[in-house]
């Protein structure tokens, strides 16, 4: 199997590694070329154009949001693939779900597949397999993309509409953007009444949440917060945007999201 990838960052270039490493032939595209020429050690090849990534058997789109798939995939009216019958693309961005299901209807357009296959872990999970995977679309075309997809970590199959991946990758991330209001509230007051927030971060994360997530973003919080950052913003305001969003779509409420979504744009905040 031949592997195309487009957007080789912080994530795309360990995917491309690993499964160049595991044996496939895999051809990678980066809008800044140089940035993607180291991977040219690990046997990947880098293309000059998208167009030429997208000369393969499996197609995986990495980048950074919705914007980045429209500059790649809609250029001057045509689409990046339409020249390409029986192309299978797994779209293992974070994107809307309003994009995916672009994305899908564009690609029966012109006898192609699409599955969407967000990924939740770090660029470390990626290099060494331990990404989770929520994949949704035709059973068939999963299946085609499995041998690569397991690869690079668990593959766990949640329905067969694309867009419900989209769906349950940003729902998982506005719980993220939950967890960063709640300590960004309890660890202000606490620094308010005279206690310590790191303290405080090491002893919930001991006593209530002894999880990644909450010793991470706590500790991180923490040290913003003495280091003079009251007005520390929320970096996972994109996922309850999107929730909403969705929420909005299908007809239900989802008032927490809502409140989230119309905070303020983010502010760096060094996730890992």
């Amino acid at each position: 199997m031949r592997l195309g990838i487009l957007g080789l960052g912080s994530m795309g270039q360990p995917m491309a590694r690993r499964l160049a490493q595991a044996g496939f032939s895999v051809i990678g595209f980066n809008r800044t070329r140089c940035r993607a020429d180291a991977l040219l050690q690990d046997g990947v090849e880098v293309a000059d154009t998208a167009e030429q990534a997208c000369d393969v058997d499996l197609l995986i789109s990495m980048v950074s949001d919705d914007e980045a798939i429209e500059q790649l995939f809609w250029r001057d009216g045509r689409f990046l693939t339409m020249g390409r019958p029986g192309l299978a693309h797994a779209g293992m961005s974070t994107i809307s779900d309003t994009l995916a299901a672009r994305l899908a209807a564009a690609h029966r357009q012109y006898g192609q597949s699409y599955v969407s296959a967000p990924v939740f872990g770090p660029p470390e999970a990626a290099q060494s397999g331990r990404l989770y995977i929520a994949a949704a679309g035709d059973a068939a075309v999963i299946e085609r993309c499995r041998p690569a997809l397991k690869v690079l970590g668990r593959v766990d199959v949640i329905g067969s509409d694309p867009v419900t991946a989209n769906v349950v990758k940003a729902a998982a991330s506005f719980l993220m953007a939950c967890v960063v209001e709640g300590l960004r509230d309890a660890l202000t007051v606490v620094q308010a009444a005279g206690a310590d927030p790191k303290q405080f971060a090491g002893l919930i994360t001991q006593a209530l949440f002894p999880t990644p997530v909450y010793q991470y973003l706590s500790g991180a919080l923490a040290k913003q917060l003495l280091a003079g950052g009251q007005a520390i913003a929320n970096p996972f305001i994109k996922s309850a945007l999107m929730s909403a969003a969705s929420a909005d779509r299908l007809g239900v409420a989802a008032p927490l999201a809502h409140q989230i979504a119309r905070q303020e744009p983010p502010l760096p905040l060094p996730l890992r």
